[in-house]
This record gives structure tokens, C-alpha cells and sequence, in this order.
């Protein structure tokens, strides 16, 4: 019952989440992601996707013989419906990935301004021209 109240709220507050999807969208200064957000669309979209080509690959067997078809549509079909999403998952996994990796290098990146804030700074090298120049002094 929870469940279907859960649903059912989410459907009623559909035109909240389009406007928001929409102005992230448009957003021109990039300041929330929106692409980790869309892989669960984006991968139904590639699923069905998968399915209609499989099934037009099948129906193209079967406008060439009836054995042809049935091959394509029990034996070929599936393992090729199988690789395609697949493929997608592996991409979209890798996409995510990519975004974790960026939000995580930002937030270090942030920690190591911070640390390195209170440090006094060290000089490592020195150059010819100075050396050479106290030296005669």
C-alpha cells in the first residue's frame, strides 16, 4: 500500500519534476549535472531500443524464408538483443563512473586548497642567476 501511495505521489508531482528537468536543462552555467540523473531513462530508452531492432531483424528474416526468420528470432536475436544491452549498460556504467570520479576529484581538490592554505611555502629550486649573484657578494 505504501508502495502505491509512493507512485502515485510521484506521478502528481510530474510537472514539478519536468519544469525542474527542463531549467536544468537550459541551465547555460552547467551547476547541476544532469546526465547521472537520466541513465535510468537512458537505459529503458536502450532496451527498447534493443527490442525494436531485434524485432525488425527477425521480421526482415522472415520476409526472406520462414527457417531464416525463425533463426533469427530464437537464436540470433536474443544473443544480439543480450550484446546491445549490455554494451549500453557497460557505457552507461563507465558515463557514471566518470561523473563520480569528477565529483570526487573536486571535493579533493578542495581539501588540498585547504590543507595547503596553513603550509609555508618552500622553494625547491633556485635559480643560476641568483645563486651566482649572492655568491659574489
Amino acid at each position: 500500500m505504501a508502495a502505491e501511495e509512493e507512485n502515485a505521489g510521484s506521478w502528481k508531482d510530474w510537472p514539478a519534476k519536468a519544469g525542474d528537468f527542463l531549467r536544468n536543462l537550459f541551465d547555460l552555467e552547467f551547476r547541476r549535472l544532469l546526465t547521472p540523473r537520466m541513465l535510468p531513462t537512458l537505459f529503458v530508452l536502450a532496451i527498447v531500443a534493443s527490442a525494436l531492432w531485434v524485432a525488425a531483424y527477425a521480421a526482415q528474416g522472415f520476409s526472406h524464408s520462414l527457417g531464416e526468420g525463425l533463426l533469427r528470432l530464437l537464436l540470433t536475436g536474443p544473443l544480439a538483443f543480450l550484446t546491445m544491452v549490455t554494451c549500453a549498460r557497460v557505457a552507461l556504467e563507465l558515463c557514471l563512473a566518470i561523473f563520480r570520479l569528477a565529483v570526487h576529484a573536486s571535493r579533493m581538490a578542495g581539501h588540498t586548497e585547504d590543507i595547503a592554505g596553513g603550509l609555508p611555502r618552500i622553494t625547491f629550486w633556485k635559480t643560476s642567476r641568483r645563486k651566482g649573484g649572492e655568491d659574489d657578494e
